[in-house]
């Protein structure tokens, strides 16, 4: 049995970095939503404006593990480096009730 997987991502800008570490973001967001295996793709911030969040929801592990063999995946993840004061902290969850 497949096993939905849900993820929670934290990312850190640099202090002048945020809008732009939301731009790289923004720019995968509608191709990923499009991928088979994507249930939810969603980008929020803070109130503060100092912390970007992805909530995730992808069908199972196989689904996660293609997303990140796309180019416009891999460019992101590669952009991002120079706008983060720290690596995104991903956290992986299972449902379970």
């Amino acid at each position: 049995m497949k096993t939905t997987v849900f993820i929670f991502a934290t990312l850190h800008p640099k202090k002048d970095s945020f809008e732009k570490v939301s731009e790289i973001i923004k720019s995968i967001i509608d191709n990923t939503r499009k991928e088979i295996g994507c249930i939810e793709f969603n980008l929020c911030e803070d109130f503060e404006k100092k912390k970007l969040y992805l909530y995730e929801q992808w069908r199972d592990e196989l689904s996660i593990t293609k997303h990140f063999t796309y180019d416009y995946t891999l460019k992101a993840i590669e952009n991002l480096k120079d706008y983060q004061e720290k690596e995104t902290e991903v956290i992986k969850m299972k449902k379970i009730k």
